[in-house]
């Protein structure tokens, strides 16, 4: 049975695929911190549960067929604020974690923002990214589009800042309404577009790197490779709901690219869910929770 290392287990992306792994026959273990106050319950999909800070690793780990890198921190506004946070954790928490676990399989979540460079958080990722190109024995480095929706038993922690499960959580009733950073960009309709996929299309491709090994590219894209501005991803809420959602136009938010879109996706990435999947799924866990 094949050994995989999950970082990042109890959170959104990582429960996912920990589940997953499981159900494909995996040796799966997971490390996290629980960093947001509350976790994700992964008892039934791993095997064996450590609570390890990837900053702080007490000690070399004996070698794992897979890891699957998922630990970090990812809120583009943050970063901003607490840039040296975001290079310890992104950059040197990755550094520190080839030095202490060896694989011929490193699996990085990248982000889309790295084409954009404009915040801490996407230069500590690409940062990450030139680490890994130089200490891992074989990598597949993924810079996730923006991710969305749910297996309807794992969700997204923390404070929400994730588009579409704001928009969910006004459909829900549990907020009064959802602001829109700026509506005179160069677009359709005056804003960003973004890439979006499900989770448990990315949470898939990242099995499928698992089960295939590493590619050896600069990076995998995982995403659509189609565009929504903002307000067409609330329209799509408000439709498949049926739910008025209210939206408060507010300036520009420091850091946010106009648009991002995959160009090339990955061999890796199989898609079977829509936008309207993300947008109904986000819906259903906010409404029952």
């Amino acid at each position: 049975m094949k050994k995989v290392l999950v970082t990042g287990a109890t959170g959104y992306i990582g429960s996912h695929v920990c589940k997953l792994l499981k159900e494909n026959g995996y040796y799966v273990e997971g490390w996290d911190i629980n960093f947001h106050g509350e976790h994700n319950d992964i008892s039934e999909y791993v095997d064996r549960f450590e609570k390890v800070d990837v900053t702080n690793i007490p000690y070399a780990y004996a070698e794992f067929d897979s890891v699957v890198h998922l630990a970090g921190r990812g809120v583009v506004p943050q970063s901003l604020r607490e840039p040296s946070d975001y290079y310890r954790v992104n950059t040197m928490g990755t550094s520190h974690l080839l030095d202490k676990v060896k694989t011929n399989n490193f699996i990085f979540a990248s982000t889309s923002s790295a084409w954009e460079m404009k915040s801490p958080y996407a230069r500590s990722k690409v940062a990450a990214e030139d680490i890994i190109k130089e200490k891992a024995d074989g990598h597949t480095i993924f810079r996730f589009f923006n991710v969305s929706g749910t297996d309807g038993i794992n969700r997204q922690l923390g404070a929400p800042t994730h588009l579409i499960r704001l928009a969910a959580m006004v459909a829900a009733g549990k907020l009064a309404s959802i602001d829109i950073f700026g509506d005179d960009y160069d677009t359709r309709d005056g804003t960003c577009i973004r890439d979006y996929i499900h989770v448990v299309d990315l949470a898939s491709a990242i099995v499928s790197a698992v089960e295939m090994g590493p590619l050896f590219t600069d990076y995998e894209c995982l995403g659509s490779n189609i565009g929504f501005s903002v307000r067409e991803v609330i329209n799509t809420m408000q439709s498949v709901t049926g739910k008025p959602i209210k939206c408060n136009i507010v300036g520009r938010r420091p850091g946010d690219a106009v648009s991002s879109v995959v160009d090339n996706l990955s061999e890796y990435c199989n898609l079977t869910k829509t936008i309207e999947d993300m947008c109904l799924d986000q819906y259903n866990l906010e409404k029952e929770t």
